[in-house]
């Protein structure tokens, strides 16, 4: 990015470059790699990076609706970000089932969230606030792009650690993106429920979470001001922290860990700390009314996100707190399945979303939820 960094509004498109010979881009659409304005917890005026991916066929008369897409963990260093199109050995990262999005006319704004992307950075993990902004203002800048005519419908959709981010990006659009026409929420598997998480940080049947874990207390303690490292981290810890968390990218930094119990790296007090409970907090999605509909998909047989912590978002915050939510288990569904199995779904609820039609919600239904198979 430009040092000194201009000032200039969030979602305020710094540079682009078109980007060809990536497997997965659909037939005749076109891919940018973008650069924007955003901004930090602290309303600090940062650079962060995305992607773009413009449909091969016509722009319709109000200009492409757009899906402004949030990606799953990769890990929280600079070289870790999908728009880089190599993510730790593992190829490219788009939108799972790209071409079903892109074929029905969507343009897909995809952030790279902040810390990814920008050499010397680190990325929030999990950080709510952070995560959506880095939404809203990618959509933004997708708007920008010389000679393409960009729609300021918006529909966010995320997985996992993206679904996250959709929600909280659906929470704050109203006030932190006003200009955007935030037509519908739609979360994969999305990572709710960080105090339970907390509260379990360190039991050995969670152990798979491990790498979640550490990512995200080690760069909420370089985010916030009153997390000292020492306060979270055992010695162990702190040298896993200093030396490989914004190095390398997420399965990476599993391996290295492979032999280290969570209870090593991580300190018991950490799950007592008033502080480190009070950020858990702020980051769990469904304590603010979200405007837009939303859909949630969730397969029974994901083990990553287990339906329990879903379960609960959905019953104990997002409907009593009025949210409109099509809530869906699929029967039999993965972690990694989920994205596949519920994207017809998906679709026809963005399209009608993007028709005008009136959103369902199962919050009253038996377990606030409707069931479908895989």
């Amino acid at each position: 990015p430009p040092s000194p960094l201009p000032s200039a509004q969030p979602g305020t498109l710094i540079r682009y470059e078109k980007v060809t010979g990536i497997p997965g881009v659909p037939s005749g659409a076109t891919l940018y790699r973008i650069l924007y304005h955003s901004r930090s917890i602290y309303n600090v005026d940062i650079p962060e990076s995305g992607y773009v991916i413009v449909p091969g066929t016509t722009a319709p008369s109000g200009g492409y609706p757009v899906i402004s897409w949030a990606h799953g963990t990769t890990g929280a260093a600079p070289i870790c970000a999908p728009s880089l199109f190599e993510t730790d050995g593992a190829g490219t990262y788009l939108v799972p089932q790209i071409s079903k999005y892109v074929g029905a006319g969507f343009l897909i704004a995809a952030t790279d969230y902040e810390g990814l992307g920008i050499p010397g950075g680190i990325h929030p993990y999990l950080l709510g606030e952070s995560e959506g902004r880095a939404v809203l203002d990618a959509a933004k800048a997708a708007m920008q792009l010389p000679n393409i005519k960009v729609s300021n419908k918006v529909i966010i959709y995320g997985h996992s650690q993206g679904g996250h981010a959709a929600l909280f990006a659906g929470e704050l659009a109203p006030t932190y993106a006003s200009d955007l026409k935030i037509l519908g929420v739609v979360a994969a598997a999305p990572a709710t429920g960080l105090t339970t998480i907390l509260a379990v940080a360190l039991a050995p049947q969670f152990a798979g979470a491990k790498g979640f874990i550490v990512t995200a207390a080690w760069t909420w303690g370089k985010t916030y001001k009153n997390l000292p490292e020492t306060d979270m981290f055992s010695s162990l810890g702190i040298s896993i922290g200093n030396k490989y968390v914004d190095q390398v990218c997420t399965g990476t930094l599993d391996k290295i860990m492979q032999n280290d119990p969570t209870s090593s790296i991580l300190l018991a007090s950490a799950q007592s700390n008033p502080d480190v409970l009070a950020h858990a907090k702020e980051n769990n999605p469904g304590q603010v009314k979200t405007d837009a509909p939303m859909l949630v998909v969730q397969g029974t047989s994901d083990t990553t996100v287990p339906p329990i912590l879903t379960d609960a978002y959905v019953t104990s915050s997002a409907c009593p707190i009025g949210d409109t939510i099509d809530y869906i288990h699929f029967t039999g569904a993965t972690h990694g399945t989920i994205v596949k199995v519920a994207a017809p779904t998906i679709l026809s609820w963005m399209q009608a979303r993007l028709a005008g039609t009136t959103a369902p919600t199962t919050c009253g239904q038996s377990g606030d939820l409707s069931t479908a198979s895989s």
